[in-house]
């Protein structure tokens, strides 16, 4: 079997409003799966994050690394990974490129799965669960009421976890966690995310603590990227000075990001994404290395099928991992995708066992979300809803 071609596909959703978050808005959700295809018609998807962002860059780096692999076996996976990323070391070690070389990774696998009839975390060495909890990861910028009926809505479904967005300012931050809290009770998990990893005008670590100190009365799982993503001191001294579990990273890409949140033990919970830290094998060193600090793992899923599959095998595979996110934002990629639907019962998820990631791409779903060359995201500073 040989790799004949590596194709860049665009993809375009329109929410039926914005979606609003305190570093920005989304008009447009673009999608970038890259689908490697094989000359004995076998082909694997994989998906970057990059493309949410930066669609048309997606394009040109994938029609720079094919053909690097265009000719080679699919199977060999960890040995084209290493050349794709040793023939890119002066621009691909992190960032985008990093981001692009993990999707095709990802197909790789697909492509590995499909061939031995097996799902991915098969290939992953098993399952080390029998079954994970998900959380509702939810809670973007809208009236406080409106999110409260959000909330309960995903307690009548049978969540045991959700995560709401803080960040516009913090009388509106504090009003809409303690609503919510009323309305769940304390018998669900509440995750809180500040989104200041991508957010144009971030806290300080001094604004981060006084706010996570504030969210202490409510009993808060985690407190999710309280500053910049490259402020790792400024992690360090939120996590010392709140006596809330401190999670990030779905920003950043590579071990050696990561390696910079470990050693300066920033973090409680490590949060990368295989579509976009790297692909399945640098995510899972990034799991290994946090194990080794005493730091969990829950990887980041905000996307597409795509997105969510290659995150959900490894998690499977991955013992510190211990719950999974969710995209309930009503992102109809997030299922379309799947060969199977996903088997989620009393707020936890079951492995999937279609062969592979469990994910196609149709000409149907193509047509339906053909791709709109307009401005997807615009980071800009935010404000409350109410």
């Amino acid at each position: 079997m040989k790799i004949t071609r590596v194709e860049p596909i665009l993809l375009s959703v329109q929410p039926s409003q914005p979606i609003r978050w305190s570093g920005g808005v989304i008009r447009f959700v673009h999608a970038s799966p890259v689908r490697v295809h094989t000359d004995q018609g076998v082909t694997g998807l994989g998906e970057t994050y990059t493309g949410i962002f930066a669609p048309r860059a997606v394009v040109g780096i994938v029609e720079s690394l094919a053909p690097l692999i265009v000719g080679e076996d699919p199977t060999q996976v960890a040995a084209l990974v290493h050349k794709l990323r040793s023939k890119t070391l002066f621009w691909a070690r992190n960032g985008a490129g990093m981001s692009v070389i993990g999707a095709i990774e990802t197909a790789l696998w697909d492509i590995v799965g499909k061939v031995r009839g097996l799902p991915v975390y098969e290939l992953l060495g098993g399952k080390t669960h029998e079954r994970l909890a998900v959380y509702a990861s939810g809670g973007l910028e809208k009236p406080v009421e409106e999110t409260v009926q959000e909330m309960q809505e995903y307690k009548r479904q049978g969540f045991k976890a959700v995560k709401v967005r803080i960040g516009m300012n913090r009388e509106a931050d504090m009003l809409k966690v303690r609503r919510v809290r009323e309305a769940l009770g304390p018998d669900i998990q509440l995750m809180v995310d500040a989104v200041q990893g991508h957010n144009p005008d971030p806290w300080s670590a001094s604004e981060a603590i006084r706010v996570g100190r504030e969210l202490e009365p409510f009993d808060v799982a985690w407190f999710e990227e309280p500053c910049a993503a490259t402020d790792y001191a400024g992690y360090t001294q939120v996590r010392k000075h709140v006596r809330i579990p401190i999670a990030g990273g779905e920003s950043s890409t590579s071990i050696h990001e990561f390696r910079n949140f470990f050693e300066a033990q920033a973090l409680d919970i490590a949060q990368p994404d295989t579509a976009h830290a790297g692909g399945i094998l640098e995510t899972r060193k990034i799991a290994t290395i946090a194990e080794s600090y005493g730091v969990k793992v829950v990887f980041h899923s905000w996307a597409s099928s795509v997105v969510l599959a290659p995150n959900y095998h490894l998690a499977f595979a991955t013992p510190n991992c211990w719950i999974l996110e969710y995209p309930t934002w009503g992102y109809p990629l997030r299922d379309e995708l799947f060969v199977e639907p996903l088997r989620i019962e009393d707020g936890c998820l079951y492995p999937p066992k279609a062969p592979g990631l469990g994910v196609e791409l149709t000409e149907e779903i193509r047509k339906k979300y053909a791709f709109r060359d307009e401005a997807g995201v615009l980071m800009e500073r935010a404000y409350a809803a109410d």
